[in-house]
């Protein structure tokens, strides 16, 4: 796919997210979890922008939080495909 960033990195990730997450995640539907990996990237995307306008820590603070929380999401969203 031509429109996606690609990293890059062949060696697998170690999980920057609590285990604590990850089980959390694990017990949501496929349906939510793709809904909210959508809406997930539109509100780190505000607080960058935000973060960006004001310079205020809060702002990355939430955006990384929220990374790594989409980043569990898309995780698991890739370990249900590569199952089957």
């Amino acid at each position: 796919m031509e429109h996606m960033m690609s990293f890059f990195k062949k060696e697998p990730w170690v999980k920057p997210f609590p285990e604590k997450v990850a089980k959390r995640v694990s017990r949501i539907p496929t349906a939510e979890l793709e809904m909210w990996a959508e809406q997930a990237l539109i509100e780190i995307s505000k607080c960058l922008s935000g973060y960006s306008k004001k310079r205020d820590q809060v702002y990355i603070d939430e955006a990384l939080k929220g990374s790594e929380a989409l980043h569990a999401v898309i995780d698991e969203l890739h370990r249900r495909v590569t199952i089957k």
